[in-house]
């Protein structure tokens, strides 16, 4: 009687194991991909919302009529839920008529912070 286990097709344990381990390590390179973009997501979200609050300002300064404080200033701020620490430095530029208005918003906790440089007109 003639054996016929050579003809047999199938996998062997050897060759399940390497596919096995080769479909393990890409999992695990996506799982880290995945990790690095939800920390990226978040961190833009904060920087995001660190710009809206810093516009919101600049826009403030824009349009407040009263006297201008020179020098630097910080307040907090809460925005969708969130506290920033707005600073606000004001400096004299070489025209008398113009101020230069620096403003920084930084969220608390996170660190996400956007910064803007405008100019404004006194006189």
């Amino acid at each position: 009687m003639i054996s016929r286990r050579g003809t047999e097709a199938g996998f062997t344990l050897i060759e399940t194991l390497v596919a096995l381990s080769i479909f393990a390590i890409a999992a695990l390179a996506l799982m880290r991909l995945d990790g690095y973009s939800l920390s990226t997501t978040a961190e833009l979200d904060a920087r995001a919302m660190a710009n809206l609050v810093l516009r919101n300002e600049a826009v403030l300064a824009a349009t407040d009529p009263g006297p201008i404080v020179r020098g630097t200033t910080e307040a907090n701020v809460t925005n969708g839920g969130r506290t920033f620490v707005v600073r606000r430095t004001v400096t004299p530029t070489a025209d008398q008529r113009l101020l230069r208005i620096d403003l920084v918003a930084q969220e608390e906790g996170s660190g996400a912070s956007s910064t803007m440089t405008m100019v404004k007109r006194v006189g």
